[in-house]
């Protein structure tokens, strides 16, 4: 879509979590992407070697179309574990409108996902319904209201039982600033999905220091057990070397003792190679105290 505005709800902090989580595999994964000039189609494939030693393959064709006054896209996905997803999306059949409707099947169930995004210069809005599991229904939605880099959100989550009945899982709040080198987030979130209901409390924070340099963390603590040192804390780094971004050296540390390391190297304009490992500095000599993954992508 092409109004500008206000981020989705999802997308706060996107920077900061996006450093701390994105380019740290911890399989071992080959992809490949063609993409053919003037046909809007894109074919995705790639095998993966799963922690268990199993590998999956997946193909992902996607096609890109325009029909008078609106853009969408279609994409399909199989994989060698018999899972198959179908998803077509279509922006501005209303103005500022995005709908998406999407059909998996997956461990033995096929469901569907309706889901909405609404944009506006000041405001944003997304709501989803996941329908068709055998545990029940999951109805997802977020608003975003903000002005001049600074915004504020909230989100909710309900699940839709056998029996119709309807119980809140997740209730979120962001407060953020924004700016083109700097984010940060407060966040408080009420969690329903354990035994017991969990209240946390943190926040998150991205500086890109420079075209090269980004420092960004998360921070997290349970309100009711701020005492008993549970705050969960996670700082992470990015170091990219020439102008195309041809060698990017990341690095993350939180406080369970994880340390990962990540190299993405760039071999030409059609082949990338990304290595990482993940060490558990408070038990070196354990079994799984480090893993290692490695990503080859090509593309034409």
């Amino acid at each position: 879509m092409s109004t500008k505005g206000q981020p989705l709800y999802k997308d706060l902090g996107k920077r900061a979590n996006d450093l701390l989580t994105k380019e740290f595999p911890t399989e071992n994964k080959l992809e490949w992407k063609s993409e053919r000039t003037g046909t809007n189609t894109t074919l995705e494939a790639n095998l993966t070697q799963k922690k268990d030693g199993s590998i999956v393959g997946t193909v992902t064709p996607k096609y890109k179309y325009k029909f008078s006054s609106f853009v969408g896209n279609f994409l399909a996905e199989v994989n060698t574990k018999k899972e198959v997803k179908g998803e077509v999306s279509v922006d501005n059949l209303v103005p500022n409108l995005k709908t998406t409707v999407t059909v998996q099947s997956k461990e033995d169930e096929v469901f569907g996902i309706l889901a909405e995004e609404y944009r506006h210069e000041h405001a944003t809005a997304a709501g989803s319904l996941e329908y068709g599991k055998v545990k029940g229904s999951t109805l997802k939605g977020s608003v975003v209201v903000g002005n001049q880099g600074a915004t504020f959100g909230v989100n909710s989550e309900y699940f839709i039982g056998a029996s119709e009945e309807i119980s809140l899982k997740e209730f979120a709040g962001n407060i953020g600033y924004s700016t083109p080198d700097f984010d940060v987030n407060v966040i408080g979130k009420l969690d329903s999905r354990g035994e017991e209901d969990k209240t946390e409390l943190g926040g998150s924070f991205y500086h890109r220091v420079n075209s090269e340099f980004a420092v960004g963390l998360e921070v997290a603590v349970d309100a009711f057990q701020a005492a008993s040192n549970k705050a969960k804390l996670a700082f992470g780094s990015e170091y990219k070397v020439g102008g195309a971004n041809d060698v990017i050296y990341k690095g993350r540390f939180d406080t369970t003792g994880k340390l990962q390391l990540s190299l993405a190297q760039r071999l030409n304009k059609n082949s990338k190679v990304l290595l990482s490992a993940a060490i558990d500095t408070n038990n070196l000599s354990g079994k799984a105290a480090s893993t290692f993954g490695f990503v080859l992508s090509l593309n034409d």
